[in-house]
């Protein structure tokens, strides 16, 4: 506590900062106020000083414990980390070790799988190579099927040909047989036509000839038989019945000769219609039998032609259906040439194997570096505030009220030194907080 009589701080400090002051003897009301003054600004500094003092001690006693703690979270902290690196390296080489054989079997299993896979392929390209061969002989069986069926069409054609060929040889055959026994049947009747003609015409004849022949002994006779009855007339009585009777006799022969001539003109007229008659009948006859034998050779000319026409028709069909059956010949070797060609385009291509996979390495060994060595933290010092600051600044205020006295009594608070000093109750000392877990990093002040 501040002792006003057993303490001569004031007077030290005034010492210390060189003021000097007078104080007459006789002090009047402002030098008790400002002694007042002083006092207290100098038991503030006190106050200031003795509070600065213990935290001071404070800030001291949180550093130690600081670096205590410190210390202690560093050994903790380098415990686990050789534990933390230990397990590390530990875990690096069992993973790597896991990693390792994991790839190994990996690499086993798929070298494994690559056989097997590549076995498949050579089996699968077996047995492209099997369903392709079979399907070229299907191909090439086909076409000679199909070749051989265009064949036998050409030869069942060319039989066909054959057939209508001797059909209508034959038939043509069976016109030449019946035309020729039909110009043999009309030769007939034309030799039988004349035949008759003949016949008839030497009948005729010889019945003129037998009617001119008996006219003429007709005539002969009744000449005779006049002759007679004119000489029996010329025997009788002479005169007019002897004349007479010549004339009779003579006008009766006359008669007989004249109605047998006319008789035998009348035959012979008659046979001669008939040989005329005959005559036409026979032309005609002969005409129809030449119109038939026409008819006969217009019928063989017409079947000729027929068979003619029918073997150019036929020949034409023939050489159609060749060239038509080239064509498809053509075709079908065109079909087998694609049929081919997919066959081949569906071929797999032979596998080849492409190797294995390397094998696997283990990683490059990994370089561990020690977690490094926890050292305590630094702790900086504990801001110490000046223990004289305050007291300083409290002597400072009460020399400061002290100069301002105005012993001639004029103008007592006009002068203070420059200093105007707070009282102690606006005085607030700085405080230092507890440290835990760190250290503020304020400096000092001196």
């Amino acid at each position: 506590m501040f002792n006003p009589k057993g303490s001569h701080l004031l007077d030290e400090q005034l010492a210390v900062s060189g003021l000097e002051m007078s104080i007459e003897p006789v002090v009047t009301a402002s030098l008790i106020g400002a002694g007042v003054s002083a006092a207290t600004s100098i038991f503030g500094g006190i106050m200031g000083s003795s509070q600065a003092s213990k935290q001071n001690a404070a800030a001291k006693k949180a550093e130690r414990q600081q670096k205590k703690f410190n210390k202690k979270v560093a050994k903790k902290t380098n415990k686990y980390n050789e534990k933390r690196d230990a397990a590390e390296q530990a875990n690096y080489h069992a993973m790597r070790d896991y990693s390792f054989d994991t790839s190994i079997k990996n690499w086993e299993r798929g070298k494994e799988l690559q056989d097997f896979a590549f076995a498949q392929q050579l089996r699968q390209f077996e047995k492209s190579n099997q369903i392709a061969a079979d399907q070229l002989g299907l191909n090439q069986e086909a076409a000679e099927q199909a070749y051989e069926s265009q064949i036998d069409a050409v030869e069942d054609m060319f039989l066909q040909n054959q057939y209508q060929a001797e059909s209508s040889l034959s038939a043509l055959k069976d016109v030449y047989t019946e035309q020729a026994f039909n110009i043999k049947e009309q030769d007939t009747k034309l030799l039988g036509i004349r035949s008759t003609q003949n016949l008839r015409t030497a009948s005729i004849t010889n019945q003129i000839d037998s009617l001119m022949t008996a006219g003429s002994f007709q005539k002969q006779a009744t000449l005779v038989d006049g002759l007679l009855a004119e000489g029996k007339a010329s025997l009788g009585q002479a005169g007019k019945s002897r004349l007479k009777a010549k004339q009779s006799s003579a006008a009766a022969l006359q008669r007989g000769i004249v109605g047998l001539e006319a008789e035998l003109t009348g035959k012979r007229k008659q046979a001669g219609i008939e040989l005329a008659q005959l005559n036409a009948e026979t032309s005609l006859a002969i005409t129809g039998v030449g119109l038939n034998l026409e008819k006969i050779n217009n019928a063989i000319e017409s079947a000729e032609g027929e068979a003619e026409y029918n073997g150019r028709i036929m020949n034409s069909n023939m050489k159609s259906f060749i060239d038509q059956t080239e064509r498809n010949i053509e075709q079908l070797i065109q079909q087998k040439k694609y049929a081919d060609l997919n066959t081949f385009a569906s071929m797999m291509l032979e596998p080849e194997f492409g190797g294995y996979d390397p094998k696997p390495e283990k990683t490059p060994e990994r370089v561990f570096v020690e977690s490094m060595k926890a050292i305590p933290g630094f702790v900086p010092s504990a801001a110490q505030q000046s223990v004289f600051a305050p007291l300083i600044k409290g002597i400072g205020s009460a020399a400061g009220s002290l100069a301002s006295i105005d012993y001639s009594g004029k103008n007592l608070n006009q002068s203070r030194i420059g200093v105007d000093p707070a009282p102690l109750s606006n005085y607030t000392p700085t405080t230092l907080s507890p440290m835990s877990g760190f250290v503020p990093s304020s400096n000092a002040t001196s």
